[in-house]
């Protein structure tokens, strides 16, 4: 019910449509702004779990569990002073009847240095190169290496004897690449 004036006065009916047609979006943001609000203060108060920046994993106890599942002796290098072993295991490859030794090692100045090793075919050792390409060959310790090379600085270093290949792969410097090569042309013969 409105005056003369056309102002609508407090508590009529007019008003009450109006106050309820007009309230429920005002209402609704007002809901939603209560419910993050809520939501930030349990967030802020939850306890954040510790997260380790950097995972280290002993790749010599991983490989002395794995040996007996592998028909290959297992190579397992030393590393150098401030290198790091982040990722180690021994897994069958895809669908095949190949078991690959995988094993990842971090070093200073931002190198890495993975091997993975398989008693396989000299194809499974091609396919782990990706569309590097092929650079040089070189003898380490007694064994030739094939190396392949990327654009981004990556290196693939292949090596087999018997049925059982390895294939290094590494953006680091050639000092570290060829202490590992070495390790490995050792532990193949």
């Amino acid at each position: 019910m409105a005056d003369e004036s056309g102002v609508m006065l407090p508590g009529s009916r007019e008003e009450m449509r109006f106050l309820r047609k007009n309230s429920n979006w005002v209402n609704m943001i007002i809901a939603i702004l209560a419910c993050l609000a809520v939501v930030v203060v349990v967030l802020l108060i939850a306890p954040q779990p510790e997260v380790d920046s950097e995972r280290v994993v002993d790749y010599q106890a991983i490989a002395e569990q794995s040996q007996d599942s592998a028909d290959f002796d297992l190579v397992v290098p030393e590393i150098p002073s401030g290198w790091t072993s982040n990722e180690a295991g021994l897994d069958r490859v895809g669908d095949s009847d190949y078991v690959s030794w995988y094993m990842s090692f971090v070093g200073t100045e931002r190198q890495w240095v993975s091997i993975d090793q398989a008693k396989a075919s000299e194809n499974w050792a091609e396919n782990q190169v990706d569309e590097a390409v092929a650079a040089e060959t070189v003898t380490v310790g007694g064994s030739d290496f094939q190396i392949y090379r990327t654009e981004d600085a990556k290196e693939y270093w292949v090596t087999g004897k018997g049925d059982t290949f390895v294939v290094i792969t590494a953006i680091a410097t050639p000092e570290a690449i060829n202490s590992f090569a070495q390790q490995v042309a050792e532990q193949l013969n």
